[in-house]
């Protein structure tokens, strides 16, 4: 079975920029070893301490489907 992961990347003029590959593993063995988890510098109260990064950029999300979306 063919499976599509989609990143979100959130860009400097703050819209959002995705990008497509195909994989050949779960999504969620996919996502644990390729996008990593890193710690937040500076901590601001009521703020998330991690985000997550792939290729030096931000990943704000993702999509896992076997269907490519029409």
């Amino acid at each position: 079975m063919m499976l599509f992961i989609t990143l979100m990347y959130l860009t400097s003029y703050g819209e959002i920029e995705t990008k497509r590959f195909e994989i050949y593993t779960s999504c969620s063995s996919w996502f644990e070893l390729n996008v990593k988890q890193q710690e937040e510098k500076s901590k601001e109260k009521y703020k998330n301490h991690y985000y997550h990064e792939y290729k030096g950029k931000k990943v704000i999300g993702y999509i896992c489907s076997d269907n490519l979306p029409q």
